[in-house]
């Protein structure tokens, strides 16, 4: 997941290094240290308590902040974490980050784990940082959307890789893209228009794994429906991602207005068709090679 340069015995991170945007808002706060910790939440996406001699801080996502034993807090902080897991033995991961940061004069706050480490700034400073860091060639990918193990993020912001199976320094599985990929990355190309597809990544890790999105319209009787498209590496198929990943989309068509999605198999694609009866899709029609589904939302 790194490239790595070894120069005079020292270990220098060159290239490689990729930032995943955490969707929600943080908050970083000061707690009584001589009360009660607080309890983590069940279900968090982070949650980091210190303590030492004479204080108790705490970082976690701001709706899910305790109600007692506030002493200060600073609300409002964008995470980034830097995806996969890093060596000890890797050095200059972080300076190299915070500096490009330093640079700009935006201010962060770290908190590492066992595996890696998370960048915090203020929300207000968050899109500089994203700027600086792609302009100083650290990656950075921003979901758009979440279910629990995936990240949605826009296709088009690696769409020419994609296209051209430009693997250089890319957070990819290793069978990702798929032939299937490679030929929806060159159909939008040729088409000079966006795409309304996105690319799956492993939220653990940041690497790659497929894609999902919208196609366009089909024309059900007297409804119209927006037609589904999704396609994963085949070393993560039967793990119930694309089961994760039409669930997801479901919610992203919702909030979207959507009122009828569709999909189409191939007649003897019998996981597909398992993954769209689990969302409740229904047939609508099939010929000796195909088969269309329907959902109403």
């Amino acid at each position: 997941m790194y490239h790595i340069s070894i120069s005079h015995g020292w270990q220098t991170l060159d290239f490689g290094v990729l930032l995943i945007r955490q969707l929600p808002p943080y908050s970083v706060i000061k707690l009584d240290p001589s009360g009660p910790n607080p309890s983590m939440p069940i279900n968090t996406d982070f949650w980091s308590l210190s303590a030492s001699y004479d204080e108790l801080s705490l970082v976690c996502m701001g709706d899910q902040a305790p109600t007692a034993g506030i002493l200060d807090r600073c609300d409002d902080w964008t995470a980034f974490r830097v995806a996969g897991t890093m060596d000890f033995t890797l050095t200059g991961i972080v300076a190299r980050i915070s500096q490009v940061l330093a640079d700009a004069h935006v201010g962060i706050f770290v908190v590492s784990t066992f595996d890696t480490d998370y960048i915090l700034v203020n929300h207000n400073d968050a899109d500089l940082a994203v700027t600086r860091w792609r302009e100083s060639g650290i990656e950075v990918v921003e979901p758009i959307h979440q279910s629990r193990r995936l990240d949605f993020n826009e296709l088009d912001y690696e769409i020419d890789d994609i296209a051209a199976n430009n693997r250089d320094y890319k957070v990819w599985l290793a069978d990702y893209p798929t032939a299937e990929n490679i030929l929806i990355a060159r159909l939008v190309l040729e088409s000079h228009e966006p795409s309304d597809m996105y690319q799956l990544r492993f939220r653990s890790t940041g690497e790659a794994i497929g894609s999902i999105g919208f196609k366009g319209e089909q024309r059900f009787h007297d409804l119209t429906a927006i037609e589904i498209t999704y396609e994963l590496a085949p070393s993560i198929r039967g793990k119930g991602l694309g089961t994760e990943a039409v669930g997801a989309i479901r919610q992203v068509a919702r909030a979207r207005g959507i009122e009828h999605l569709c999909a189409n198999t191939h007649f003897d694609n019998a996981a597909s068709q398992e993954i769209l009866k689990t969302h409740n899709f229904v047939e609508a029609s099939r010929d000796d090679q195909s088969i269309w589904w329907l959902l109403a939302l």
